[in-house]
């Protein structure tokens, strides 16, 4: 399987009785070549409405973002911290809640699986071991998607899922370069 960006060029042939599959792009330059050794099957498909591929930036775009639109996963929630680290890792966003309730969100920027789920309930867990149990904590899994075992097992601890897909723009830090665009621009 081939995906790559926006193509100038995509040929298929036969030489030698072998097949080759050759993309390329001007800018930057890049070529793929493919080369079938046992084919069993190839097929071609071209994306006819370019709106339903979506592609998300990295976690710590996607953090940013949050981060700063918060209410994306829920109205009223204040980030306190990012990367907070606890005993059993680091929290991508700590914060509360508009009841003023702790809230402990985990990030992800595919499908959310059960090892993320697992990975949220510890860290739930280590706020509530600092914190004390009159403090009432929250955990909420933030993700384009959640696989079922992975949203069962949520349910069954008691957290909560978010999904959260298309991101506005984040704001770039002061001062700060990158070697490639955003893929939120």
């Amino acid at each position: 399987m081939n995906w790559q960006p926006k193509t100038d060029s995509i040929t298929a042939r036969v030489d030698e009785d072998v097949c080759m599959l050759l993309a390329s792009r001007r800018s930057p330059e890049e070529l793929v070549q493919v080369v079938f050794l046992e084919p069993q099957m190839a097929l071609a498909l071209e994306l006819a409405q370019a709106g339903g591929f979506v592609l998300q930036g990295s976690e710590a775009q996607m953090q940013q973002t949050l981060a700063e639109h918060p209410e994306l996963i829920e109205p009223g929630l204040r980030v306190l911290n990012r990367e907070l680290m606890v005993e059993s890792g680091g929290i991508d966003l700590y914060a509360q809640d508009a009841q003023g309730r702790y809230v402990v969100v985990e990030l992800k920027r595919g499908r959310a699986t059960q090892h993320a789920v697992s990975q949220l309930a510890r860290y739930v867990r280590s706020v509530e071991q600092k914190l004390g149990k009159r403090a009432v904590v929250r955990g909420i899994l933030a993700a384009p998607s959640i696989t079922t075992p992975a949203r069962l097992e949520l349910e069954s601890r008691g957290l909560e899922f978010r999904e959260v897909s298309a991101l506005p723009s984040a704001t770039a830090p002061v001062g700060s370069a990158s070697a490639q665009p955003s893929l939120f621009d």
